[in-house]
């Protein structure tokens, strides 16, 4: 299917940005955003599928790598090959001592967490992600494993909503892990996604806040401010943040932590 003609271009891009940034929409909502006809949605739909950015559901649309991540998590001991996440991870699970307490959000970035976890003896780990968990239950140095509970969200193979913030919140861990759809140097993390009191809970649950992210999250721009960076304690990510921008977050107290990429 051909593009639109340029007149249509900005609506386009901002369903574009808007899947990329939350992960799936529906047609509903963005004919009501947009002010456009759901017709004209659903057109739009399939030439971002042509161009392999999503994948069409029954009433909206998902974002293609998102659901190619959740089936390869619905195997715990399968993780997507990305070096920039590995070495991100890696780098962050170096902060984790024997017996800590953590809590660990879901996400295609803390996922990556799963096999330094494995190696970490005794820890008390709390996740609302069903595949974290069940891999730890598996293979860990006796690990305590904590679900949070709630409503269960198959796209994200994660539990979400009031019951795992009261979960969460009925606990004391000494380190939060949450990944981030994007950044803002001068606001935090970010995200398209309205709903973000999961993760502020589970940093109010904690001692510190890591956050894990690339640094090229810097360049996606979303509505949402998940974290400020008055929450976190350090951020972790890709010694490919310019030297500006890793001043500007340090000035808000968070430790920068820039690793290496590490190839396989």
């Amino acid at each position: 299917m051909p593009r639109p003609s340029a007149y249509t271009e900005s609506n386009l891009n901002a369903i574009k940005q808007h899947i990329l940034g939350e992960g799936r929409v529906t047609v509903k909502r963005l004919s009501d955003e947009l002010q456009v006809s759901e017709v004209s949605i659903r057109k739009y739909l399939s030439v971002l599928e042509n161009e392999g950015v999503l994948i069409r559901t029954r009433g909206g649309a998902v974002v293609k790598d998102m659901l190619e991540h959740a089936d390869a998590l619905s195997q715990p001991a399968i993780i997507d090959d990305n070096p920039i996440k590995r070495s991100i991870a890696s780098a962050a699970a170096q902060l984790i001592q024997p017996g800590a307490r953590i809590v660990v959000d879901s996400g295609s970035t803390t996922a990556h967490l799963l096999p330094f976890l494995q190696q970490i003896e005794g820890l008390v780990v709390m996740t609302n992600s069903l595949p974290i968990a069940n891999a730890l239950t598996q293979k860990s140095h006796n690990a305590t494993i904590l679900m949070s509970g709630g409503t269960w969200d198959p796209l994200s193979q994660s539990f979400q909503g009031q019951m795992s913030e009261k979960m969460i919140q009925s606990y004391n861990f000494e380190m939060a892990f949450v990944g981030a759809s994007g950044l803002d140097l001068s606001k935090g993390t970010t995200t398209f996604h309205e709903l973000t009191k999961l993760s502020q809970v589970m940093s109010d649950a904690a001692q510190q806040t890591i956050v894990l992210a690339e640094s090229d999250k810097l360049f996606k721009k979303m509505p949402n401010i998940e974290l400020s960076w008055m929450k976190i304690s350090t951020l972790v990510t890709d010694n490919l943040l310019s030297d500006d921008a890793k001043h500007q977050i340090q000035q808000y107290g968070v430790q920068v932590n820039c690793t290496p990429i590490k190839e396989n």
